[in-house]
């Protein structure tokens, strides 16, 4: 029986990554896994009851050589239900900037969508028939 399931990206920069996912969406960082050259090669980050992992390009390309690629080329987007909309889209747009503006989408959902600095698109919504 299936318990849960977490996102694992692949990141140019882990530490760069934290930097964002901290600052900008305001999530904890409760393990870090250190890698070369004093900057970590993998993290676990978690907000509320959302967790996401952090893996360096070429950490996760050793452990899954099924992923090669020369560079980071996001092919997902990760779709976040929230209880406060409004609110966290003031707060994430005087942080960063927005991808795509509040709108109501095609199957009636109130969402806006963000970018990450590895280009992975984040969309934010309070749709509840999930």
């Amino acid at each position: 029986m299936y318990k849960s399931i977490t996102t694992n990206l692949m990141v140019n920069s882990v530490d760069k990554a934290i930097t964002f996912y901290k600052d900008v969406l305001g999530f904890e960082v409760p393990v870090t896994v250190p890698g070369k050259n004093n900057e970590f090669q993998f993290a676990i980050l978690s907000k509320d009851n959302f967790s996401l992992m952090l893996q360096e390009k070429s950490n996760l390309i050793e452990e899954y050589p099924v992923l090669q690629t020369d560079k980071v080329q996001p092919s997902i987007t990760i779709y976040i239900a929230v209880d406060n909309l409004d609110s966290l889209y003031e707060e994430i747009k005087s942080k960063h900037p927005i991808n795509t503006e509040m709108h109501t989408s095609f199957y009636g959902a109130r969402e806006f969508a963000v970018i990450d600095i590895d280009g992975y698109v984040l969309t934010f919504t309070d749709f509840k028939e999930m």
